[in-house]
């Protein structure tokens, strides 16, 4: 038998075993064809993939180094080779031969998978240029181009005809539609943007960055669930892409599915443990899961991969238990002597006026917090000017006949327990005591409310005065669109909470929509309440917390609202004092409980070891015993807020 019978038996049993999953004994077989032909490329494919599919990339890689030798221009096998690399995570070798294969086969999958690669590694700017290059060099993307830059260059109406036009000649040109997509998007049209999405992907439901473009529009639209799908649509092409996994795991914890979301992360740590932004985020599901020492450990990884994350080290310190070294404090101080972007240099002044204040430095901790402050004002617009107006304008509208003149919602559900007040006043204290009960849900601060609020608006005529146009019907929807829009945020208990604290100013539009809810005014001492929003850096909204002259007129343009709710809808709303709860712990809880209409139960009483997510900055204190070192600890800072206290003394 000659030797060409030989490798031929060779290659067919070597099919037999691979039929058969018996790879090892293939590997075996088929490299003893090779010693006979090293350039038998059918071998070689059949090598590669049984390394591939026995886990031994290396192997896989070297050997199709080999089969390039011999077939240099083999668009499959230089492909092949990119992706191995990308697997051994050898990002600069995958986008090198990615330059290769776009400059060889001018392939246009390959150029977006190469910029996508480069914009994960901050090198927007080469990934702009490639762009640009092949454009310029293919006459079949030139209008396609153009577009692009002026898409780019803000120029949307040129944008958009540029794109028109290729869709003209070929209605079916993904990248036409993706972009036409992406214009729609800036421009906040973003039902447009879905539909040019879609339509790309029912053209080719592989294109990966299109799922995310419409990711990213179900985000935006509050879509979460579709938002999920389309990120596990990518991760079943690409399961090793690890953006889009730290991606799905934001929307599942948006999503309140905190576990799954910190396991989503975890996973993209796996793939891409260089990520500052992925540790951040797991640190904050790891705090709002209760899990405060892996939460201490992700922001310090933060650090560790950029030392100059003001984020990283406020979330330290918005901890509130969590003590800085002299070490931190320094880097914190030299940090802010580096360039950093206004908001980081915010947070790391609030970090610096929590640190100092744990060592009872209270001067140094009070000119931190006034540095951090003031920067959010200068970039904020808020006018408390247009929060009293506002306040009036409600109050005025909701009087005791107007009241009696509205519509009623037919939405008679008692499902809503709404804690409202002051930011900072016991709000997080109080939703855990409730939600500590078994038929009552805890969820978040719910934005529902303030939304109806907002949309409510017809022709010239805005809220609240559009109420006297809505019949008893479209009350009732407005009572249905709340309810069925909280439901994602809910368990299967019968009552839930929503501690918006905000919606003290929409309590007339409340009771109007959902007439059974039950509303809880939580309040504390002024000082105490108004001082803690001072030296709380928010995540978002509160603007008027960033100035001790907002904080106090915003305070009596809420004590102003809530007379006038107590004076309209009298014993239907529930004050609860900070101090009772503290003083007089068991008392007050259970009247609480009593207001609820809820049966009383122990578990109450024991709040703090409930393992409910939370997600205020209260979240760890919430966890504790009831503990008294937060009455009066304004007085610690007294000489510094005498603008704030001289309003308050006002009100009083």
């Amino acid at each position: 038998m000659n030797k060409k019978n030989s490798v031929e038996i060779a290659y067919q049993n070597a099919t037999n075993l691979i039929d058969k999953k018996e790879y090892t004994q293939a590997i075996v077989q088929l490299n003893e064809i090779l010693k006979i032909f090293p350039n038998e490329l059918n071998s070689l494919y059949l090598l590669i993939d049984c390394y591939i599919k026995t886990n031994k990339a290396l192997l896989a890689l070297e050997t199709t180094h080999k089969a390039l030798e011999f077939k240099k221009d083999d668009k499959q096998l230089l492909h092949l080779e990119i992706r191995l690399n990308e697997f051994l995570k050898r990002d600069s070798e995958s986008i090198n031969l990615l330059k290769i294969f776009v400059d060889k086969f001018s392939d246009m999958s390959a150029l977006k998978h190469l910029t996508n690669l480069l914009v994960h590694q901050d090198k927007a700017d080469e990934a702009d240029e490639l762009i640009k290059n092949f454009f310029e060099n293919n006459d079949e993307y030139g209008l396609l181009y153009r577009g692009v830059r002026h898409l780019f260059a803000s120029r949307f109406r040129k944008a958009e005809d540029a794109f028109k036009k290729v869709l003209i000649e070929d209605k079916n040109n993904i990248d036409a539609l993706r972009f036409m997509g992406i214009l729609a998007y800036k421009t906040g049209n973003h039902d447009i943007a879905e539909k040019m999405f879609v339509k790309a992907l029912m053209l080719d439901p592989t294109y990966s960055i299109v799922w995310a473009n419409l990711a990213h529009v179900y985000t935006v639209t509050g879509q979460l669930d579709k938002a999920k799908k389309s990120f596990q649509n990518i991760l079943k092409m690409d399961p090793e892409n690890g953006l889009i996994w730290a991606e799905l795991g934001t929307v599942l914890n948006k999503l309140a599915n905190y576990k799954d979301g910190r396991d989503a992360y975890l996973k993209s740590i796996e793939l891409k443990p260089d990520s500052p932004r992925v540790y951040l985020s797991l640190g904050h599901v790891y705090k709002t899961m209760g899990d405060i020492e892996n939460s201490i450990e992700s922001y310090k990884e933060t650090i560790k991969h950029n030392n100059l994350s003001g984020e990283a080290y406020w979330s330290l310190a918005n901890l509130k238990t969590y003590k800085f070294t002299n070490n931190e404090i320094e880097e914190m101080e030299k940090a802010l002597k580096s360039e950093m972007s206004d908001i980081e240099k915010c947070q790391m002044y609030f970090a610096l006026g929590k640190a100092y204040e744990v060592e009872k430095d209270f001067d140094n901790s009070f000119k931190n917090y006034s540095k951090g402050n003031k920067i959010k004002k200068e970039e904020s617009e808020y006018s408390s000017m247009d929060t009293t107006d506002n306040t009036s304008k409600v109050i005025q509208f909701f009087n005791e006949k107007k009241l009696m003149q509205l519509s009623s919602s037919k939405t008679l559900d008692r499902d809503p327990i709404f804690v409202l007040g002051m930011p900072r006043s016991g709000s997080t204290l109080i939703d855990q005591i409730i939600s500590s009960h078994s038929m009552v849900d805890g969820t978040q601060e719910l934005p529902n409310i303030i939304k109806i609020a907002a949309d409510l608006k017809r022709k010239n005529n805005l809220y609240p005065e559009i109420l006297d146009e809505i019949d008893e019907d479209e009350i009732t929807e407005l009572g249905e669109k709340y309810l069925n829009g909280t439901r994602w945020a809910r368990d299967s208990a019968p009552f839930f909470i929503d501690k918006m604290p905000n919606n003290f100013i929409h309590i007339g539009l409340i009771k109007t929509i959902l007439p059974n809810a039950k509303i809880i005014d939580t309040r504390r001492d002024a000082m105490d309440t108004c001082f803690s929003c001072f030296k709380q850096f928010f995540a978002r909204g509160q603007l008027f917390t960033y100035s001790l002259e907002d904080l106090g007129k915003y305070y009596s343009d809420y004590i102003k609202a809530m007379n006038h709710w107590h004076k309209v809808f009298g014993d239907q709303i529930y004050t609860v004092h900070y101090d009772n709860v503290i003083n007089d712990t068991e008392n007050t809880i259970k009247e609480l409980i009593q207001y609820c209409e809820l049966p009383f139960e122990n578990e109450c009483l024991e709040f703090y070891k409930s393992s409910r997510p939370v997600k205020t900055p209260s979240a760890e204190q919430v966890r504790q015993p009831i503990y008294k070192s937060g009455l009066n600890y304004w007085k610690n800072f007294e000489e510094h807020l005498q603008p704030l206290k001289k309003i308050i003394d006002e009100i009083s």
